[in-house]
């Protein structure tokens, strides 16, 4: 082995090779009707790390993490928190819109649908790796798939939300919240959300200043 090769073995691998990797992902089905995989926007050592479930339409075509509606209530929320956008990293459990063929789609002829259990399962290596690089001090999730996926079973954000706990795996503190889009279709969530986002700022706060 040449010294060259061997210094090219031990270079660490970057943020910016793990997002080169995943644009050229092909593990699953998913690659054959997106426009793009979505990764987060880079944050050097996050604070806060911000995951949902997966890209929609417009995150598809834009390749940036909740840009839609459901996006604009995030950012809504965060300035309650007293936080700003560009001081958490956002990204998603799967990394590519899952999609289902409608007519009636806005962007192009599907429609969103919630990723499968498989799907999760086959791109959980770059959320993985995802976490190891960027290192976050706290995860909040955003609806029920990343819950479910931290805690390992199905679990209802009614009964987590707002409510902090660690993942034992990576010693990491876990915030969960409803995912911004369920106030789109249940306004009743509002108030519950309003309060968890409140807590969620006043527990930064307390933590990391």
């Amino acid at each position: 082995m040449t010294q060259e090769n061997a210094q090219t073995e031990k270079k660490p691998l970057t943020f910016a090779d793990w997002k080169a990797a995943l644009l050229q992902c092909r593990r699953c089905s998913l690659c054959e009707t997106r426009t793009q995989a979505v990764a987060g926007e880079y944050r050097e050592h996050p604070v806060i790390f911000m995951l949902g479930e997966a890209p929609g339409g417009r995150e598809d075509q834009e390749g940036r993490p909740f840009c839609g509606q459901a996006g604009g209530i995030l950012d809504d929320f965060l300035r309650l928190a007293e936080l700003k956008r560009e001081e958490v990293y956002i990204s998603n459990v799967v990394k590519c819109r899952p999609t289902r063929p409608s007519k009636s789609g806005i962007y192009g002829n599907y429609a969103n649908r919630k990723p499968t259990p498989a799907e999760i399962q086959t791109c959980s290596p770059w959320l993985e790796l995802e976490l190891r690089l960027l290192r976050p001090r706290l995860l909040v999730t955003l609806g029920g798939v990343p819950l479910s996926y931290v805690v390992g079973k199905n679990a209802a954000v009614g009964q987590y939300h707002g409510k902090a706990f660690v993942w034992e795996k990576y010693n990491l503190p876990v915030y969960p919240l409803y995912h911004p889009a369920a106030l789109i279709y249940d306004a009743s969530k509002k108030m519950a959300y309003e309060n968890d986002v409140q807590n969620l700022g006043r527990m930064c706060k307390e933590l990391f200043t």
